[in-house]
């Protein structure tokens, strides 16, 4: 594990780390984020009871996204009963820095985008660096997601016993029942034929600030995370210029392949029986319809439901903080609870 040297929050330190995985036949490489107050050990005592978070993200952004709301939860974590220990965020394969590891297979006509793939890299970041140092009742693994991560979590915990993770945090979630394929609502329906075409190719970031701050969706963005897309969702070209991380191609996957959405109902059904679920949706019904979302929670015994004011399905790009502060209300309760 290397430690920056320079961190983008002055009370966090960041480790960097590269996760494997197989299960698309290929070997890809994930990156991810290990966020630990600066001053930190990086142990897991047995005298230290809280929390060790791993984060997934939604199509088209980046692990670094999380930044905001884990800084936040880390501030709320200070002197409280409520201890965040550790928090780790993950880039899919075809995202973030991630990409350009996994060049040229993930741009082979042949390769298919499968949230199981990032589920694979979320479960293989447990195993690797945090299920050998953790104390069962003693530490508390949560997994989060946000939108498409949230299914991608969801099916991270096939690859684990269910008994090391003590509960999910759904943000958004990019989950639904067969029957509810197809019923999408017109601003899906743009995203699934605009985003392929979207612009992805500045002279300079400064350019692309100024494309992002006069356009929505970006337009309506908390400054904080804009400026983290700025710095970790672009890349320089080594001809000039700066580019989306994450190829409009890539981005486009799982909206087109809404199977994936699917995909994760069998094993939310069984962890739901098992471990508490927490659902978090913005207030605003944008991406995905009411009856969509209604459809999910039909039938399924999830531990708490939060709708977020003045937030739609971008609610960590949007409202970081007020999401950050129901993140942090839900692990409160539930380490009252003693789960």
């Amino acid at each position: 594990m290397e430690a920056i040297t320079e961190v983008t929050r002055p009370t966090l330190r960041i480790d960097n780390v590269i996760i494997e995985t197989t299960g698309t036949g290929s070997t890809l490489k994930s990156t991810a984020k290990r966020y630990t107050p600066l001053g930190s050990d990086g142990l897991l005592s047995k005298d230290k009871p809280g929390y060790v978070l791993i984060f997934a993200h939604g199509t088209g952004f980046h692990k670094e996204q999380w930044e905001t709301i884990i800084q936040r939860l880390f501030e709320h974590s200070s002197g409280s009963p409520t201890q965040i220990l550790e928090a780790w965020a993950v880039d899919a394969q075809t995202h973030g820095a991630s990409a350009e590891l996994n060049m040229p297979t993930i741009d082979d006509p042949s390769f298919t985008y499968r949230a199981l793939d990032y589920g694979e890299a979320c479960a293989n970041l447990y195993k690797t660096f945090i299920a050998g140092r953790v104390h069962r009742g003693i530490h508390k693994v949560v997994l989060l997601g946000h939108s498409a991560g949230a299914a991608s979590v969801t099916l991270a915990t096939s690859f684990v016993d269910p008994t090391e993770i003590d509960s999910l945090i759904l943000v958004e979630p990019a989950i639904w029942p067969e029957d509810m394929l197809g019923k999408d609502t017109p601003i899906y329906k743009v995203a699934v034929r605009s985003i392929p075409y979207r612009h992805a190719n500045w002279p300079t970031r400064v350019d692309a600030r100024r494309f992002f701050e006069s356009r929505a969706p970006w337009s309506r963005w908390d400054k904080r995370i804009l400026d983290v897309y700025i710095k970790h969702g672009l890349k320089t070209l080594s001809g000039g210029g700066v580019s989306l991380m994450c190829s409009p191609k890539h981005e486009a996957a799982p909206f087109v392949l809404d199977h994936n959405a699917v995909a994760p109902i069998p094993v939310l059904n069984d962890i739901c029986q098992k471990k508490p679920v927490h659902v978090v949706f913005g207030e605003i019904n944008d991406m995905f319809s009411r009856a969509k979302q209604e459809s999910l929670l039909k039938d399924r015994c999830f531990t708490s439901i939060t709708r977020v004011p003045d937030a739609g399905h971008m609610i960590v790009q949007e409202v970081p903080d007020d999401l950050a502060d129901v993140v942090f209300g839900i692990l409160q309760h539930d380490r009252e609870s003693k789960l």
